[in-house]
């Protein structure tokens, strides 16, 4: 009898275990809070003739299906995973959810999930001015009232400066240069201009190599300006030989060596020395001399008064001032009577925020906004959201970067910028260049910029782990606003490890304390997410 207890009892164990469900679900949690997720998981053992139908949701309908993940492939097994969310508090039932298996229908168990409500303590929460209430915003409509009183005073103003400007204009003396004293004169105004002690070596070589390509256009009458360096010489040699233009082989060799010396410096980087930079100036007044000799070989009294009066700068005609007090009186008027109109209309407040803009001592004292950017991400608060920009990469970084991004507020050469810039690797790099990262940047915006970086300061910095540099440097340039000669101040925050790079820029004017805080406040607030 005990015998037969026993063998019932594993009979009916084993039975038990034969006829297990093949099909089960499983989840990362049954509580949530409104607007978390649930990861709801459907295991089916095998592999062959398997359907994950529709998924069921409550009856209710509170639930919601967030995203449906794509099937894994496991061991003699298969995964379907789902992301649930709700946004009303309660207790829910997921039904049983039925999968075909060979034809053949099979049932998970149900699922209660428990949603509750996110309790907000009100003594400790940060609390706000309340806020007016905002109008609609405006849109045309609301001024088509106003468009046949702006025709009529357009057509009043547009009479008026017709009959001021009725005078015919004083015919102007046009004043023939020969094309080797436009040369000179450009060669003269370029040694004065005195770019190669502002160490603005790219700019030099573009301007010399224009300025003998422009006389071999008007000249000679070939298309030199737009042509690359190989197809000119080409060109000039093939002209050389049809219409026995006469100039020299080694004058042609001067020039292809000079051309190439300044398409490396253009798109090379290439940094020649200062004897060099001279030399090919040299070059190119030897080269003008003797092409003009050669071209005008006929008339060799016209060539050698053009190269004796080449250095001579052209006189321009001296206009006679005209009295126009009237006239300015009346654009005054006509400009101020606008001004008042519109203040009127739309109020000094709406013109301040949306034409005239806030101070920097405004901005500190308005609500500012945190936010993630780029990938990986960098945290940062600013007083505006910034701007995702538009990049096009050359195609030698695109099988290094796979993703590239840049937030910015402003431009490089307004008054108050900030950017934020993350740049994601295909592959990990071993052999890092922190320095060199550093360096490339700084002199990348100073040629962007048409400046040059002083007082130099640098300290490493580590943010959640991430070695980086933070660097801050002075430089001028005129103020968009002055057109005067303005100290400015710009502080950078580089990043970077083996799978990225991360980099803060904030440049704002040096002497202004608010913009100080503001920039300082924006540093401050980063946060590297690892």
């Amino acid at each position: 009898m005990k015998k037969l207890f026993l063998f019932s009892i594993l009979f009916i164990g084993f039975l038990s275990y034969a006829q297990e469900s093949p099909v089960s679900i499983s989840t990362n949690t049954t509580s949530i809070k409104i607007g978390e997720q649930i990861q709801y998981k459907v295991t089916v053992k095998g592999q062959n003739n398997i359907v994950f139908p529709t998924i069921k949701l409550d009856s209710l309908k509170k639930v919601e299906l967030v995203e449906v993940l794509p099937t894994d492939t496991l061991k003699n097994q298969l995964e379907k995973k789902y992301l649930l969310t709700s946004f009303d508090s309660g207790v829910y039932v997921i039904p049983q959810q039925e999968i075909l298996i060979n034809n053949s229908k099979y049932l998970t168990d149900s699922l209660l999930i428990n949603v509750a409500t996110v309790k907000v303590d009100t003594l400790k929460q940060k609390m706000y001015e309340i806020k007016a209430v905002k109008s609609e915003p405006k849109t045309f409509d609301d001024y088509k009232h106003l468009l046949w009183w702006l025709l009529i005073l357009l057509a009043i103003i547009g009479v008026a400066l017709y009959f001021i400007f009725r005078k015919k204009k004083e015919k102007e003396v046009i004043v023939y240069v020969a094309p080797i004293q436009e040369a000179f004169q450009r060669l003269k105004e370029l040694d004065e201009k005195q770019l190669l002690q502002q160490n603005k070596v790219k700019i030099y070589y573009s301007e010399l190599t224009d300025i003998v390509r422009t006389y071999i256009e008007k000249d000679i009458h070939i298309p030199a300006l737009e042509s690359t360096t190989n197809e000119l010489i080409e060109t000039i040699n093939d002209f050389n030989e049809s219409s026995n233009l006469g100039i020299s082989k080694e004058t042609i060799q001067q020039l292809k060596r000079v051309l190439q010396s300044a398409d490396l410096v253009k798109f090379a980087k290439s940094n020649p020395i200062v004897e060099e930079i001279k030399a090919d100036r040299n070059t190119v007044e030897l080269i003008l001399k003797d092409t003009q000799i050669a071209v005008h070989k006929n008339d060799s009294v016209e060539v050698e008064s053009n190269i004796e009066n080449a250095t001579q700068t052209t006189i321009k005609p001296v206009k006679r001032k005209k009295n126009n007090i009237v006239k300015y009186i009346l654009i005054g008027v006509a400009a101020l009577l606008l001004i008042i109109s519109v203040l009127g209309y739309f109020g000094y407040k709406y013109v301040k925020d949306n034409v005239l803009g806030s101070t920097t001592s405004e901005i500190l004292d308005k609500q500012w906004y945190t936010s993630n950017y780029g990938f990986p991400e960098v945290t940062i608060e600013t007083p505006e959201l910034l701007k995702l920009e538009s990049v096009q990469l050359p195609e030698s970084v695109m099988t290094i970067v796979g993703d590239y991004t840049i937030y910015t507020y402003g431009s490089l050469i307004s008054d108050f910028y900030v950017a934020v810039n993350s740049t994601n690797f295909l592959k990990e790099t071993d052999n890092l260049d922190m320095e060199g990262g550093v360096q490339g940047s700084l002199k990348e915006m100073e040629q962007s910029m048409g400046t040059i970086f002083s007082n130099y300061e640098e300290e490493t910095i580590t943010n959640n782990g991430v070695e980086g540099r933070k660097v801050t440097v002075n430089y001028q340039r005129k103020s968009l606003l002055t057109s005067k000669l303005t100290d400015y101040k710009l502080t950078m925050l580089f990043f970077a490890d083996n799978k990225s790079m991360r980099q803060v820029i904030v440049s704002n004017i040096k002497d202004d304390a608010s913009a100080n805080k503001i920039s300082e406040r924006i540093i401050n607030s980063v946060i590297i997410k690892p």
